[in-house]
């Protein structure tokens, strides 16, 4: 239950969470995403004490929770998709956020800190080129095999567009399954080799650079979509999503494959790596919130030394399915 169906005292601390100026241009920045406390401290140009308290206050609040990845602590706003008294208090927010004080200098920070985030993970794959096959195989071919999942898409399409494609070697992989690849990514190093790959397998392909939350195509226009271990990487994976759900036709497949959570750290410094995987419930949740039905979904486990949860890494695979409107 949340915090307004317990009883009035608790509905009481809900609304004194709210009548702090600090506090709501916190709720003004998780409207945008997920952030850990250096960032909000950044963002809102404050003391790091008093944010730690006004963190606490919303969590004591139920209007945030927080999720620990690694050393690291991020906080976001509740889900209030089934709460419809709550979401009329964040919506009321939201419509009257440029009232709220400093709202043009927190946002202005606000983009900063997702540009750094973008810059550091483009810069990576930028750097690393033609070794990214070798990373990729290394670590994950105990897990799984992309030809073995692409099946799933199983019928011919008109089009998929790989998101990520990295150096196209999926591309003519996917190429069995559509009559037109599109390689996708915001490297354009990574779009050299893809190019190189598609010429030589002579595949009807098409490159666009770009970022997977503003992708450069219409409405309802493509047929499938592959994304392979990417979403660690974005910012805000819920938006990539949507993104990803505008641009397909109604019934069109999306063919997911993600990290399950873990806590590996040198992952973010070997691989640029923002978030350390995602849980089940957490993906399977977005992707409905992005019109997506869970046509099917597996779990792939490398077997590491058992002795050191760091080493095992658990992938989960999610066939899913545009809903009409």
């Amino acid at each position: 239950m949340l915090i307004y169906q317990y009883n009035n005292k608790n509905l009481s601390k809900l609304f004194k969470s709210l009548s702090d100026e600090t506090r709501l241009r916190i709720i003004r920045i998780f409207l945008r995403g997920t952030f850990h406390v250096n960032e909000i401290f950044y963002i809102v140009n404050g003391k790091q004490s008093n944010i730690s308290h006004h963190l606490k206050i919303l969590l004591e609040s139920q209007l945030i929770s927080y999720k620990k990845e690694g050393s690291i602590i991020y906080y976001t706003l509740n889900d209030i998709q089934n709460n419809n008294s709550l979401k009329m208090i964040i919506n009321a927010i939201k419509q009257e956020e440029e009232n709220i004080p400093h709202y043009h200098e927190d946002l202005k920070r606000l983009e900063a800190i997702l540009q750094k985030r973008k810059e550091q993970a483009e810069s990576f794959f930028n750097s690393i080129g033609s070794e990214f096959d070798s990373l990729q195989e290394k670590l994950f071919k105990d897990i799984y095999q992309v030809k073995d999942i692409i099946r799933l898409f199983k019928n011919k399409h008109k089009t998929i567009i790989d998101i990520g494609c990295g150096t196209g070697r999926n591309l003519p992989l996917l190429a069995k399954y559509s009559e037109k690849v599109i390689g996708f990514d915001s490297s354009p190093s990574m779009l050299q080799l893809s190019e190189h790959i598609c010429y030589k397998n002579n595949i009807n392909y098409e490159l666009k650079l770009g970022d997977v939350q503003q992708l450069p195509f219409i409405n309802e226009n493509i047929d499938g979509a592959f994304i392979n271990m990417v979403l660690h990487h974005i910012s805000d994976p819920l938006e990539a999503l949507k993104e990803i759900s505008r641009i397909l036709t109604q019934k069109g497949k999306i063919l997911l494959i993600e990290l399950l959570s873990h806590q590996n750290e040198s992952m973010r410094n070997k691989y640029a790596d923002l978030w350390l995987g995602f849980s089940e419930n957490e993906l399977i949740k977005w992707l409905k919130q992005a019109n997506f039905t869970i046509i099917n979904k597996i779990i792939k486990e490398k077997a590491g030394d058992i002795s050191n949860k760091k080493s095992n890494f658990k992938a989960i695979i999610i066939l899913g399915e545009k809903n009409s409107m």
